[in-house]
């Protein structure tokens, strides 16, 4: 807010003349117009002072009483070619102006020599704090016994109140220019057709020219003032030419600002971008700034800048793309899983922006207003966001859209079969139709837990009780999970009891044994029925052939309890044979004979004979001797055929009936003897 009434009061001495030209231009709102303040051969010491106030209407009628401790800035400007001249100049705040005697309540807040004032020569803007409540600022310009002429320009007041209204923030309002150096009272150094460089001429067809003459020791300046302040990260952006190169040379400086105190260092060659514009020899370089800043320094001076000129087409801030976060990362795209809730935010946020996202690149409505958006759950699929930022209340402070892609992937599906299984097995799990490109991963718990395997398929410890595992299924590409482990449950059923069978384990062929357990429901079996057969309901074995088998007794599966069996050896031992040879004969009369054999087989160890005639004497396990069988005859056995049955058993208690016979044949007859009889006589 400008101040928007002006007067002045004169006080010239001797002869020469004091003088306020312009004076209008003091308190026209242009920052680039002055009035100027000018005293001529004057003989004896004078002054003018103009007061600027700050007003509602633009009359001394609506004069303002501004607070005390309210800031306000005057900008002035003091040629070098007068800085030889012992003038002073004088600002302070008024209150009660009387517009026809000019006399005010004035309070000096500053004071000093043109060279203590400015260290320069060039338009300067000077800030003051009053501490008491005040209508404006007035500036008096005084000078001794002079012979030449001295002046002072005086552009402008304002304070700073909230604008309800949206500005343009990052084209310049105002230029300030000057001399500094050991140099300036002989100073050739210039800066012309200042406000070019801030006339946001997007074909860069003006520009403001600075010049440092022949004077190594100086340095000009131009500085561009913006009409809001900018967030830290906000980049300054310079278009040049000149200075003897395409690049940043020594004695070329860009310094931001806030005030009148630096804002963050300076930025000479190595340090800030440097591209060139297409087409053209001029070059932009710009930078971020690290603190808030209202305006930026451009100095050039120094040997390389003799004789040259520097060419500043365009001073402007410009706002910095968002940076996107996806989920807290820095990404510009990601991938996601389904179920994820996915959130967009902004690393390199700043104060006083507004961040809107939007559906494409062009169109006016947003999505979402703010630096946090939040998607929630998407479906499955493919997404585009663009977010922009935005300064407050500045018009056309916008940066450009920044493209966000987002792919919501599918989440891996597993399922599996629940398994049974006996106490004291491992058992030998899967996964039920796996594929290819995902890992399935085995744990104990249905979350978090202990990773017991990684595979299609897990073979368990060998477990006791009722046991389940979890498997979580993991896209390799995606690195989605699936939503929920899958549970396999197995169930642990106790292994029967199968007792212990109890029989003879030794038979013969063709003999029979019944074997028993003591624990019922189970049924008989026989491993090789070619040895010995079994009956499946009652134990019942019969011998078949010679060999050992085994009688296996099982109890089945049932719905809580596992099959188990109990095994028995049993042997089937061969009967013993022999071959008996021709029938014995023996006369009537002998009492004894004997059966010839040969060819035992399978050990016949004993022999018994019973006969099929009475009073023949039976035999009963006698040790069977080798080549012969004794047997007895009666003494009074009818002549004939006898028939027998010989018995011959082994060690394994089998046994074997041959039947044979025997022959007794009739004594022949007694022979007659004659014997001659002779006489006694």
């Amino acid at each position: 807010m400008y101040a928007s009434f002006q007067d002045s009061q004169s006080a010239p001495a001797g002869f020469g003349s004091v003088s306020l030209s312009n004076n209008a231009k003091a308190v026209d709102a242009d920052p680039s117009t002055a009035s100027t303040l000018s005293i001529t051969n004057v003989l004896g010491a004078s002054s003018i002072t103009q007061y600027l106030e700050f007003s509602t209407d633009g009359t001394d009628n609506g004069k303002r009483l501004l607070p005390a401790a309210t800031p306000v800035v005057i900008k002035v400007s003091i040629p070098s070619s007068f800085l030889t001249v012992a003038a002073t100049i004088e600002i302070g705040t008024f209150v009660g102006l009387n517009t026809t005697t000019k006399v005010a309540t004035r309070s000096s807040l500053y004071s000093a020599s043109t060279i203590g004032l400015l260290n320069g020569a060039g338009a300067i803007e000077i800030p003051l704090t009053p501490a008491q409540a005040y209508n404006g600022v007035y500036v008096k310009f005084s000078a001794p016994v002079i012979s030449v002429g001295a002046s002072a320009e005086i552009y402008g007041a304002y304070i700073l109140e909230e604008n309800p209204s949206n500005i343009e923030c990052d084209k310049g309002i105002d230029v300030l220019t000057g001399v500094n150096g050991a140099g300036l009272l002989n100073a050739t150094s210039s800066v012309s057709n200042p406000y070019a460089a801030i006339d946001a001429d997007p074909a860069y067809a003006t520009y403001a020219t600075i010049n440092t003459g022949l004077q190594a020791v100086n340095e000009a300046y131009l500085t561009a003032i913006f009409a809001k302040e900018g967030q830290p990260l906000d980049s300054v952006k310079v278009v040049y030419d000149g200075g003897g190169g395409l690049s940043l040379l020594s004695g070329f400086t860009i310094q931001p600002y806030l005030g009148n105190v630096a804002a963050g260092g300076a930025f000479n060659n190595g340090n800030v971008t440097i591209k060139q514009i297409p087409n053209t020899t001029k070059l932009e370089a710009s930078f971020p700034v690290s603190t808030i800043f209202d305006r930026v320094k451009i100095s050039w001076g120094g040997l390389l800048a003799i004789g040259t000129e520097l060419h500043i087409y365009n001073v402007t801030k410009v706002i910095p793309k968002p940076i996107p976060l996806i989920d807290g990362q820095q990404l510009y795209n990601a991938n996601v899983c389904f179920g994820h809730a996915t959130t967009l935010s902004i690393s390199n946020l700043q104060d006083c922006t507004t961040y809107k996202w939007y559906a494409d690149k062009t169109t006016s409505t947003p999505l979402f207003t703010g630096s946090t958006y939040s998607l929630g759950i998407l479906p499955v699929g493919d997404y585009v966001y663009y977010v922009e930022s935005g300064r407050n209340n500045c018009i056309s402070s916008i940066s450009e859209r920044v493209k966000v892609t987002l792919k919501v992937n599918p989440l891996p599906a597993v399922s599996v079969t629940n398994a049974v299984s006996c106490s004291g097995s491992a058992v030998n799990l899967a996964v039920d139709n796996p594929l290819t490109g995902i890992t399935y991963n085995w744990y104990d718990a249905a979350a978090g837990g202990n990773l017991k395997h990684t595979g299609i398929t897990y073979t368990t410890p060998v477990l006791t009780t009722n046991t389940t595992y979890y498997v979580e299924a993991i896209n390799q590409l995606t690195g989605c999970i699936s939503a929920n482990r899958a549970a396999l449950a197995i169930q642990v059923k106790p292994v029967a009891v199968a007792g212990t069978i109890t029989g003879v384990n030794k038979i013969c062929i063709g003999s029979v044994t019944m074997l028993s357990n003591l624990n019922a429901g189970g049924t008989w079996s026989s491993i090789n029925p070619l040895i010995a057969t079994v009956n499946s309901g009652t134990g019942e074995v019969t011998g078949i052939a010679a060999g050992t088998t085994i009688i296996r007794y099982i109890i089945p599966d049932g719905p809580a309890i596992c099959a188990n069996s109990a095994d028995f050896n049993i042997t089937v031992a061969a009967p013993p044979s022999l071959t008996l040879g021709p029938v014995p004969e023996v006369c009537q009369g002998f009492t004894s004979s004997s059966l010839n054999y040969n060819n035992p087989v399978n050990s016949p160890a004993t022999y018994s004979i019973s006969w099929n005639t009475a009073g023949f004497t039976p035999i009963n396990n006698q040790a069977l001797p080798s080549g012969n069988i004794p047997f007895t005859i009666p003494f009074d056995a009818a002549t004939g055929t006898h028939s027998g049955n010989l018995t011959i058993k082994n060690a394994d208690g089998c046994s074997s009936q041959i039947s044979f016979t025997i022959k007794i044949n009739p004594k022949p007859p007694a022979p007659h003897v004659l014997v001659p009889v002779t006489s006694q006589y």
